[in-house]
């Protein structure tokens, strides 16, 4: 039976060996360069395992490994990582890392079946032993329950990651907060439920309009928070208004309701200077959200 498989390389002729190897035997393969995108992959995706460079952008990936086997959801998916050279075997070893292995080039096709073989087994087999009130208890821990975005908990890991990067490498930063509008209200005449199933639709609406680079979550009750590495002021105004006109022509159709549901949005981003500053982003999109509500709502605010 055919797998699911991420391969993170970039190295472009590595990829190729590997990728053709799994997909002459009928596997399924994702792709990526970046390191934190390892982890989304992973996350969202849910592959059998991970073929995995020691070298990538951004993230190394021994730290995406030890990111893996730090969150629960992704502690048991094993990782096969893909050293270049004996240096790169010894870190891996030197390491200890559960549930890894190693490749070292050059690389032979029948040890990349082989090896997508047996971590298939080992990941159906540590499937086998959980049950869903576990499931539940991993998902909860990174996803929110409601709307199955992200949770606040690691948006906040992932701002301070994209804090860094955006001054290591002085690129732009932006963060909106996306609430939405008379909530409460909505709950009050429609019912909780249906404030609830606004809320989920809402959410795979903002999903969609994002980038995969962009990471989208429920910050609180009736808000969203999107962060948006490499996007300068002008973009983040852009995007923002973008959301604000897609929610407002959306038809809300719950429950044989046609709804108007609209959405304030706050914006802040830095220029990738200053630490401090792109730590303080979301108080300043905080402050922007709360003038754009009291401005009439189903509007726009830089902060």
């Amino acid at each position: 039976m055919a797998g699911k498989f991420l391969i993170a390389s970039n190295n472009r002729k590595t990829f190729k060996l590997i990728e053709q190897a799994l997909k002459e035997e009928r596997h399924k393969v994702l792709v990526a360069t970046d390191g934190i995108a390892v982890v989304d992959h992973v996350l969202d995706q849910k592959p059998n395992a991970v073929f995995l460079a020691v070298t990538l952008k951004g993230l190394g990936g021994l730290e995406v490994a030890r990111a893996l086997r730090a969150l629960t959801p992704t502690a048991n998916v094993p990782i096969i990582f893909i050293a270049e050279n004996a240096d790169e075997a010894k870190w891996v070893a030197d390491s200890r890392l559960p549930l890894t292995d190693c490749l070292v080039a050059p690389f032979d096709p029948v040890d990349v079946k082989a090896h997508a073989a047996g971590e298939r087994h080992t990941r159906d087999h540590i499937a086998d032993l959980g049950n869903a009130q576990t499931e539940n208890a991993w998902m909860l821990a990174i996803l929110d329950p409601l709307t199955r975005l992200y949770h606040r908990r690691y948006l906040m890991h992932r701002l301070a990651y994209e804090a860094k990067r955006s001054l290591r490498y002085h690129n732009p930063l932006a963060v909106l907060f996306v609430d939405v509008d008379n909530l409460k209200e909505i709950n009050r005449q429609y019912g909780i439920v249906t404030g609830d199933s606004v809320l989920i639709e809402m959410g795979q609406m903002l999903l969609t309009m994002m980038r995969k680079s962009e990471v989208v979550g429920r910050n609180d009750v009736q808000d969203f928070l999107i962060i948006a590495p490499q996007v300068d002021e002008a973009g983040a105004r852009s995007l923002a208004e973008r959301v604000c006109a897609t929610i407002s022509e959306h038809h809300f159709v719950l429950e044989k309701l046609d709804l108007h549901v609209t959405a304030s949005v706050g914006v802040a981003w830095t220029n990738g200077v200053d630490l401090p500053e792109s730590l303080a982003l979301l108080a300043r999109a905080e402050v922007a959200l709360s003038r754009a509500k009291r401005a009439g709502k189903n509007r726009v605010e830089i902060g």
